[in-house]
């Protein structure tokens, strides 16, 4: 019997990362807090104990992150800056594969189904982000760089702002809303992005994830909106759910993409 190859998955978040590690029969998880200040020393440092205490040699290594990757390179990363232009080259590590990957787009891998002409993940957490799949493949656009949704702009009572400085996590963070009507609002905003996305790419499924999303409060806003915004024709073919387990979907969707490698 062929023996499953042991992997390392890496969800790296604005405020948290989660190391799964899989070791034969057997899935294991570590979690490190992240924020402004976790660079590559960082990633290196841990990586290089979770070798030392499983082992690990000649293993698969996927790595995701919240910002713009091109050609195996970080662009950039507003929650993350000390991690900008990190490269698969940055790691020092004895793994046999490396992937790095955006964040969303590795979701993506965990639920896409094939014989969907169209679905869209949005993910909002620290930030909001989108991945697209078209016919069962990412769709990432001419320079990688699709799906930021994030940063299409909006008309406010207040000036026209961002959809993350508007809906993210860590703008309600910034901001200290808590209310149930300000949870709301913030995600009507969301809402009113995703209304834009149905209306233009006509999905079969949209997957809603992140931390956003246990809340009940910025949910019901963030539905609520899109119904009323949306095109009836497109909306009326659409489902929409929460992800299950949401908190794992990044390295679910690298396994995914190690096991493709493999």
């Amino acid at each position: 019997m062929e023996q499953k190859m042991q992997t390392i998955t890496v969800d790296i978040g604005g405020t948290k990362a989660l190391f799964e590690m899989h070791l034969g029969d057997r899935v294991e998880q570590y979690k490190i807090p992240t924020g402004d200040g976790f660079g590559i020393e960082s990633l290196n440092k841990h990586l290089s104990e979770l070798e030392s205490d499983y082992g690990l040699v000649d293993y698969g290594l996927a790595i995701a992150v919240p910002g713009l990757v091109k050609n195996g390179r970080l662009v950039s990363c507003k929650s993350l800056p000390c991690l900008n232009n990190f490269t698969l080259d940055n790691l020092h590590s004895r793994a046999k594969t490396v992937l790095l990957s955006n964040d969303t787009d590795a979701g993506m891998h965990a639920i896409l189904n094939p014989k969907y002409d169209c679905e869209l993940l949005i993910m909002c957490g620290t930030g909001i982000g989108m991945a697209i799949s078209i016919n069962g493949k990412i769709f990432s656009g001419a320079s990688g760089f699709a799906g930021e949704l994030g940063h299409c702009r909006v008309m406010t009572e207040s000036g026209e702002f961002s959809l993350e400085r508007l809906a993210s996590g860590d703008s309600i963070r910034v901001r200290g809303i808590k209310s149930q009507k300000d949870l709301n609002r913030a995600g009507r905003y969301l809402g009113m992005g995703i209304a834009w996305a149905i209306n233009l790419f006509n999905p079969n499924r949209i997957w809603l994830a992140g931390g956003m999303m246990n809340s009940s409060d910025y949910y019901m806003g963030c539905i609520s909106s899109l119904n009323d915004l949306a095109l009836t024709a497109p909306l009326s073919e659409v489902k929409i759910a929460r992800v299950d387990d949401m908190e794992t979907l990044v390295c679910r969707g690298l396994k995914v993409l190690l096991d493709q490698q493999a």
